[in-house]
């Protein structure tokens, strides 16, 4: 973890894989506010008071989170003397999402929904990580007759992506194919900032059928 004094009003905190592992603790779990995520927030603010005099309690607060790569972050926290000039900066609605202080902030992840619950597949898109083609190939034989869409491999730092879109499965399937896709891999941070970086910067293995072709040809 790397805290960086901007100036007085504001820090840079930079998350990495190996901060997150040693704390078990995913990418997504920080969106939606665990019990880990907020032990972690609470270690942080303390670390950046410890090294800074950086204080946040009782202080409004600007939280920005910015993906860095497909496993590290960017957290950029800032004092807000005046509210209102954050929401004409944001715009009003976004500007009382993002501005609050430490208390509120903890209250509302507290209040939000679940890891658990925001890991549910949804039917746009869900990405799995794996440590070798043979994984993704075990995993293709077993779901293919489980997800019904569009889906495709790449590889970015010795590591395979699974990404799965425009799911048509039944929900009756769901379970059963979270629950074999985890057996094998693990649960990457599904979004389209992740995508479009695994499509810049990543190796395509298969665009399209990657599932198909898996469970076909190999």
């Amino acid at each position: 973890m790397k805290i960086e004094k901007v100036n007085e009003n504001q820090i840079r905190i930079t998350l990495n894989h190996h901060d997150l592992h040693n704390r078990n603790i995913k990418l997504t779990e920080l969106a939606y506010g665990s019990t880990k995520a907020q032990a972690l927030f609470k270690d942080m603010m303390s670390q950046a008071y410890e090294d800074f005099g950086f204080e946040t309690n009782n202080v409004p607060l600007m939280i920005e989170a910015v993906p860095l790569s497909l496993d590290s972050i960017m957290i950029v926290v800032t004092k807000v003397d005046d509210p209102d000039e954050i929401e004409e900066r944001l715009g009003a609605s976004s500007g009382r999402a993002n501005h609050r202080n430490f208390k509120d902030y903890m209250e509302e992840t507290a209040h939000s929904t679940s890891y658990e619950e925001a890991s549910q597949f949804n039917d746009q898109m869900l990405m799995y990580c794996f440590n070798n083609l043979d994984e993704v190939t075990s995993v293709a034989h077993r779901i293919q007759t489980l997800y019904f869409g569009s889906n495709s491999i790449y590889k970015y730092s010795d590591k395979y992506f699974l990404i799965l879109n425009d799911n048509q499965s039944h929900n009756s399937s769901v379970s059963l194919l979270i629950s074999v896709l985890s057996e094998f891999g693990e649960q990457g941070y599904s979004s389209d900032l992740n995508k479009n970086f695994l499509m810049e910067h990543g190796d395509v293995i298969i665009k399209e059928n990657a599932i198909d072709i898996l469970a076909k040809y190999l």
